[in-house]
Parts: structure tokens; C-alpha cells; sequence
């Protein structure tokens, strides 16, 4: 199973098409070692699903937010100096890299971006782990992290802060397991 955008529900917008594209061929060089149909699922469950997420949750949500969010990990592609990309993507990529102030309407899909991909990283890194690893800690520290950000963007979008705050509990509700059932198994001494 390869990725296929027209399967997406997406609309058939150039911008968007070439956005999701170039995710795909970013996590296919960098990602491998998981396979086609693990990188088509990627792509469906993380830059896919966030945008839904926007379209979805946000009556006033922007095109250049849903660029941003189907590049996923590849959003230096706005950058590139041939790039098919609207001016206002780059300008928000800027914004995002603190390389320009951001208007209202950019500092808006910025917490919205951190909301859905922060969404997309604890679905994928945390809810529903199975077992403590090397990057256990470093998930508590993600997690952390989003907790405290959120509570400075918390209000400005209500359907996705609903969303963003049930899955910041079950992150926590699992990695907190993981640690209980670890801090029984170790002998007493």
C-alpha cells in the first residue's frame, strides 16, 4: 500500500497535493527502514489528520495552516528557493522559525499547528505504549513541555483544546502506568 492524496478526503488543491507530496518523498529518503506501507500510514494518521484537525475544528482555519500541517516534518520545502509554496506559507514557516513577527492571523495557525501536531506526537510516542524505553524520559519531558504551552494557548480554540487536553491525560495516564508497573518490579531491598 503506497500513500495516494486523492484517498485522503482532501481537496485536490495543487498547493496541498504538493505539500503532502513532499512529505511522503522526505519520510520515504529519511524513514526507509519503515517500509511504504508504514510511511502511507504515517502520512495518514500525522500530516493528513492534522489538517482534517484544522479544517475540521476551526471555522476561520487558513490554507497556508494546512500546507504547513501535510508537510509535516518536511516544512523546509516552503524555503526552497523554486518553491510552489504561496508567499503567506512562507512567511508563516518564518513566523514559526521566529525568523519574522507574526501577525494575528499567523500567531492563530501557530497554535493551531502546535496543537495538531502535538496531537499527531502523542498518539504516535505515547498513548498505548507498551513498554518503557530509551526514550522514555525524553517522552516525559515532550509531554511536559506541551502541558505547559498549552496552558498559554488554552481558550483560543476551543474544539481542538478539548481534544489537545484529553489526549495530554492519556499521554500521562500511560507513561504514569509505565512507570508504576516498572516501580513494582524492582526488588526491595
Amino acid at each position: 500500500m503506497a500513500f495516494d492524496y486523492a484517498t485522503t478526503g482532501l481537496p485536490d488543491k495543487k498547493e496541498w497535493r504538493a505539500a503532502a507530496e513532499i512529505c511522503h518523498a522526505w519520510l520515504t529518503e529519511n524513514m526507509s527502514m519503515f517500509g511504504p506501507e508504514r510511511i502511507a500510514r504515517f502520512m495518514d494518521h500525522q500530516p493528513v489528520t492534522a489538517a482534517k484537525l484544522i479544517m475540521e475544528n476551526c471555522g476561520d482555519w487558513s490554507e497556508e495552516s494546512v500546507t504547513l500541517a501535510l508537510l509535516g516534518p518536511a516544512k523546509e520545502a516552503v524555503l526552497a528557493k523554486d518553491s510552489a509554496f504561496s508567499d503567506r506559507a512562507k512567511d508563516l514557516f518564518d513566523a514559526m522559525l521566529e525568523k519574522r513577527e507574526p501577525d494575528a492571523a499567523m500567531q492563530r495557525d501557530m497554535t493551531r499547528l502546535f496543537l495538531v501536531e502535538g496531537l499527531s506526537t502523542m498518539n504516535d510516542q505515547m498513548i498505548n505504549r507498551k513498554r518503557i524505553d530509551a526514550h522514555h524520559q525524553t517522552r516525559w519531558k515532550i509531554l511536559r513541555g506541551f502541558e505547559t504551552k498549552f496552558a498559554t494557548v488554552k481558550g483560543e480554540n476551543p474544539a481542538l483544546d478539548k481534544i489537545f487536553e484529553a489526549t495530554l491525560k492519556d499521554s500521562r495516564a500511560t507513561l504514569q502506568a509505565l512507570d508504576n508497573a516498572a516501580s513494582k518490579k524492582k526488588p526491595s531491598l
